[in-house]
């Protein structure tokens, strides 16, 4: 199968996000033109984009003409209004729209994980304060309590560690659906991008863990050693969503990794995830290069390591203390996002080196950002 889109075409890019201002800059250098679409007059995108269509209303008209316009459309973010997705059923769209779908809606996840019997911590779905109460005895506490939708703030979740804490639902009933799980407290988070190209060949990424700190901000860093069962595992789930789905293009796959030993599903997710910057300064070839190499029917790169390194994001706070490291750290690749649409991250900084505990132990001394003791 070719797909036949050659340098000089136009490609329109659907996302708010950095990765979407990255994906046009890698379209720009491979000699496509960019249109960008957003709701959001300020959106990243739009300021590498070749056409700009920014919408007033609600009645798609801009995103008519951003169709019109674009040879082929992709998306990296993964949350995307239900009348948009519609609309996208009749683009030319490698990536497709069934991991879009997927990816916002938990209830549908979970049903995919489920029925591809991946590990995935017990849930149950609820819609008032009497059944998070019932799920949580049946669970047991501790558990999350969050929107079944993605796209709600993360500001909406809850951990709820007894019956004193239910309270704290109380505003998030609204007669819509929730969803309450087990939380796993001490848990290790990893992550594993792959790309998977037109002809069903998946490059994967190596192994990130990933952690959120100040401000609901993720950080990431290279894996050194882990068990080869651990990550057998982990690869052999992140080959099969892209097999099973027929899936073009980049997507994510999250774990949980229990205190006990225990490997759990957090979370399939279409697109490219702003830890994945982490492979700009660690292997051969970006994630967005990649993906554009798969919707636009190139051969993938093999992806070949070079070397360690931490994605620390940042805040307009934190710039001050940043700033004076500016000329001493010469393994520090500093991004600077300027754009208000993106806080509280201000910019991010890449750490590279021949092993991420070292680093962390030179971002720890460095005095910009907090650290768990």
């Amino acid at each position: 199968m070719s797909l036949e889109f050659l340098p000089g075409s136009t490609l329109g890019i659907l996302g708010d996000g950095v990765t979407s201002r990255t994906l046009a800059q890698s379209a720009h250098n491979m000699g496509y033109n960019v249109a960008a679409y957003s709701t959001n007059p300020d959106a990243p995108v739009l300021a590498e984009a070749d056409y700009r269509f920014v919408e007033q209303g609600n009645q798609l008209t801009e995103f008519e003409s951003f169709m019109a316009l674009s040879s082929m459309v992709t998306y990296t973010s993964s949350w995307l209004p239900a009348n948009m997705i519609t609309e996208l059923q009749s683009a030319r769209l490698p990536q497709g729209t069934e991991l879009l779908e997927l990816t916002d809606d938990h209830a549908l996840g979970r049903a995919f994980s489920e029925a591809q019997s991946f590990n995935i911590l017990p849930y149950a779905t609820v819609s008032s304060l009497d059944e998070v109460s019932h799920a949580a005895a049946e669970l047991g506490y501790p558990v999350v309590v969050k929107p079944i939708f993605k796209h709600k703030h993360h500001d909406d979740t809850v951990i709820l560690r007894g019956d004193w804490d239910l309270g704290l639902v109380a505003p998030m009933i609204d007669g819509g659906t929730l969803i309450v799980e087990t939380w796993l407290d001490d848990a290790q988070e990893f992550a594993m991008t792959a790309v998977r190209g037109v002809n069903g060949e998946i490059k994967t990424y190596p192994l990130r863990q990933t952690m959120v700190a100040q401000q609901h901000l993720r950080r990431a860093w290279t894996v050194g050693d882990i068990a080869d069962d651990l990550m057998t595992v982990m690869l052999g789930v992140t080959e099969r969503v892209g097999d099973v789905l027929q899936y073009i293009g980049a997507y994510n796959v999250a774990f949980f990794y229990s205190a006990t030993g225990n490997l759990y599903v957090r979370d399939i997710a279409a697109g490219i995830p702003p830890t994945a910057t982490l492979y700009d300064a660690t292997t051969n070839v970006s994630v967005a290069e990649q993906h554009l190499r798969a919707i636009t029917g190139q051969a993938l790169t093999d992806v070949l390591m070079s070397q360690a390194a931490v994605y620390m994001p940042f805040t307009a706070d934190q710039i001050d203390a940043l700033s004076r490291h500016w000329s001493i750290q010469s393994n520090w690749k500093f991004s600077f996002y300027q754009n208000d649409m993106m806080l509280p991250q201000a910019g991010h900084v890449l750490a590279c080196g021949s092993s991420a505990n070292q680093l962390f132990n030179q971002l720890h001394v460095a005095g910009v950002w907090e650290f768990e003791e």
